[in-house]
């Protein structure tokens, strides 16, 4: 290899090393910018005594103002836990916790504590006639509830048939 050709295979090498550097780092869909909060601090400030699962976020318009919110299931004692954070997500950002026992044998229990929970359509669905973007908690032993955004309340509420 020739001098020239040296020094332009190390000047090509150079120039892609540079521009590499002064990229944005990627981040995986649904994940916080490197350095900024997410919504997993949020919660666990919200709600000291659940433990919550990471692998369970959802991510979805969830409160209807055009900007994506997060929610993670956990549990506390008896209870299947649904936080939900405002996005985007910040120190500050707004928090609800919705607690719902398990095994208790009540419209208002799940059967188990191994629930689920992930983004639907509501579409009108269920009495309240919502549109948007819910959760669905379930745990396909029993019926599932349907967690939306009143309007009204200016909180997240739900219904199970």
């Amino acid at each position: 290899m020739t001098i020239s050709r040296t020094v332009l295979l190390a000047s090509a090498l150079l120039l892609a090393c540079g521009c590499a550097q002064n990229r944005a780092p990627r981040t995986a869909p649904g994940q916080p910018a490197p350095g900024k909060p997410g919504p997993l601090p949020v919660l666990q400030r919200q709600d000291r005594k659940a433990v919550w699962n990471e692998a369970s976020q959802v991510v979805a318009d969830l409160n209807q103002d055009g900007v994506d919110d997060y929610a993670l299931r956990g549990l506390r004692k008896d209870r299947v836990v649904v936080g939900i954070v405002a996005g985007p997500v910040s120190a500050k950002s707004r928090a609800w916790v919705l607690a719902f026992p398990w095994g208790k044998g009540t419209q208002g229990s799940l059967c188990s504590q191994e629930a689920k929970i992930e983004a639907e359509d509501l579409d009108a669905k269920g009495p309240q006639k919502v549109t948007g973007k819910g959760l669905s908690l379930y745990d396909d032993r029993c019926d599932a509830f349907h967690i939306y955004w009143s309007a009204e309340d200016k909180k997240f509420a739900w219904w199970r048939l």
